[in-house]
């Protein structure tokens, strides 16, 4: 039974929300996996909290149109062929994009059939396993705070150390000037 054009419109909306949210999106080839596979990865997505979504690469296209983003690259290269050709299934990474990437990688290497087409890092395209590296690679939210609030931190110990050290400095090259006047 053919798919309504109201459930079309449903499911691009429900894509392109989740396009709109999502800090990573990685597009998967599916094809030669069996159902208790593609049930395993659906498990082990959803311990990272990601699902495994089917789509048709015609809603994909415009759910990521709602959104102004594109298959083409920075550098003017359409992957449109690469990502969106064949079946597809997308994850998408929210607070931690990188562990969705992770896993998946992992997944590929256990299952085969898994073939991992590319995605997105924020609304930059990547293809192959190599652009799903890079967002592997990725840092979350949460490391780039616990960077700002060390730097924070050590702050004020730095200002103190830069004051306490300018009195010696001054001392120091007063004594040298007096050295060298006499």
């Amino acid at each position: 039974m053919p798919i309504t054009r109201a459930r079309k419109e449903e499911v691009t909306a429900l894509l392109a929300e989740r396009f709109a949210a999502c800090e990573s999106a990685v597009l998967v080839d599916y094809r030669g996996l069996s159902v208790a596979e593609l049930q395993a990865v659906r498990r082990e997505l959803k311990t990272v909290g990601s699902t495994l979504q089917v789509a048709s690469n015609r809603l994909l296209r415009l759910a990521l149109a709602n959104n102004s983003m594109s298959c083409l690259s920075a550098d003017g290269t359409d992957l449109t062929a690469q990502l969106l050709t064949g079946p597809t299934a997308v994850t998408f990474g929210y607070d931690q994009p990188n562990l969705v990437a992770e896993l998946l990688l992992k997944m590929a290497d256990q299952y085969a059939a898994l073939e991992l087409k590319g995605g997105f890092i924020g609304a930059e395209p990547v293809a192959g396993a190599a652009g799903v590296q890079r967002i592997a690679k990725m840092r979350s939210k949460v490391d780039y705070l616990a960077n700002v609030v060390s730097i924070l931190k050590g702050a004020p110990r730095r200002v103190r150390m830069v004051a306490g050290a300018l009195p010696r400095t001054l001392t120091a090259l007063k004594q040298l000037k007096q050295e060298e006047a006499a």
